[in-house]
């Protein structure tokens, strides 16, 4: 709290409210959140946005670990899957963008693949490396048991891959948060990147500001949950 208040305290000083386009203070930031959120343009523009973000972490998650299991499972489909998500962690994301926004337009297909495209690198190969640390004594002895490979994969395989899993998972968000941002910029919709440029447009600062720092607080809050699911999670594994 302490650190809090000496943030706002700096924040407060180093504003100027004289003219309307210098640095805001945090008394007028906080005063054009409110009246964003009194007139519901940013409830709206956040509620559009967020709908993107979540459809395209749920594709992240949905998508990338079953494909880590896969590489770490199958050396075919290492072989054939890994240079894909190993160019997409070395290559900026960013300037793939205007490809897919020539392939899909200013659409919410488009804002959601950019999103995507920034995260799924990171479960993929999380997954795929927390796969491969697994002790192979414990598959052995399952198998020995008479357990199936489903059984195996469901009941010892996941389990024990869980902290890499998560750990993709939190990266993964961390990533998806700034292609939202990216995607709102540059694909602008009917979200909060519409609403940015309206403001930017009519010089708001201070409303630009309140706009940024609430996207900023929802990260971090989404964050700190996925980090408490992750200290959950991380109580499933075999591997001690």
């Amino acid at each position: 709290m302490t650190a809090l208040a000496v943030f706002l305290a700096a924040w407060q000083l180093a504003g100027d409210d004289s003219i309307a386009l210098l640095f805001p203070t945090a008394t007028r930031t906080f005063q054009a959140f409110i009246e964003l959120m009194a007139d519901g343009r940013l409830p709206l523009g956040l509620l559009i946005t967020g709908q993107a973000l979540v459809t395209g972490y749920a594709i992240i998650i949905g998508l990338g670990v079953p494909l880590g299991v896969l590489i770490a499972r199958f050396p075919l489909a290492d072989r054939a899957i890994s240079p894909y998500f190993t160019f997409l962690v070395a290559v900026p994301i960013i300037a793939i963008v205007p490809v897919v926004q020539a392939l899909l337009g200013l659409t919410f297909a488009a804002r959601v693949t950019v999103i995507v495209l920034f995260g799924i690198s990171y479960v993929v190969i999380n997954s795929a490396i927390a796969v491969r640390r697994i002790k192979p004594d414990l598959i052995e002895m399952a198998a020995s048991f008479g357990a199936r490979r489903f059984t195996i994969l469901s009941q010892v395989v996941l389990p024990a891959a869980v902290p890499g899993i998560m750990t993709g998972a939190r990266l993964a968000l961390g990533q998806a948060l700034i292609g939202m941002v990216v995607a709102e910029l540059t694909i602008v919709g009917a979200g909060v990147g519409s609403l940015i440029a309206e403001l930017q447009g009519r010089f708001k600062v201070a409303a630009v500001l309140a706009v940024a720092m609430t996207i900023v607080l929802i990260g971090l809050c989404l964050l700190s949950l996925v980090e408490m699911l992750e200290r959950r999670f991380n109580r499933w594994s075999l591997v001690k």
